[in-house]
């Protein structure tokens, strides 16, 4: 099994390791700093849902891979910003990942507004 340590939060917002916030004065850069999938899809929705503040740039480079468990997260955490009027951009999301998001229906639902591929092909942030 993995040696990831479940206690990899830290005090004041106690992000995990798989999310990296940065604080900008265009709002807050939470970077995703792994794959979204089953193994460390509970570690990440934690520390995107301690966010309450916008707006949010999702910034997903480093997710080269999505599975069903990563769809859920991304899309409840979407889902649940929109809810607390956290206005939110996913970016530089990886072609690889915007097409299972297509393909799922996430990009209809959120609007392809929502979403930077990583080359730019759907909009700036």
């Amino acid at each position: 099994m993995s040696n990831s340590s479940s206690n990899s939060r830290s005090g004041g917002m106690g992000v995990a390791d798989e999310v990296v916030q940065v604080a900008s004065p265009q709002g807050l850069s939470l970077v995703v700093t792994c794959d979204l999938d089953f193994e460390r899809a509970e570690r990440v929705a934690e520390a995107l849902a301690r966010c309450d503040r916008g707006p949010v740039t999702l910034d997903l480079t480093r997710c080269q891979f999505i599975d069903s468990t990563g769809i859920g997260v991304l899309v409840d955490t979407l889902r649940t910003y929109q809810d607390r009027g956290i206005e939110v951009r996913a970016v530089r999301v990886r072609p690889s990942v915007f097409e299972v998001l297509e393909i799922v229906g996430a990009v209809d639902v959120f609007g392809r507004n929502l979403f930077a591929i990583e080359d730019g092909t759907i909009g700036r942030p």
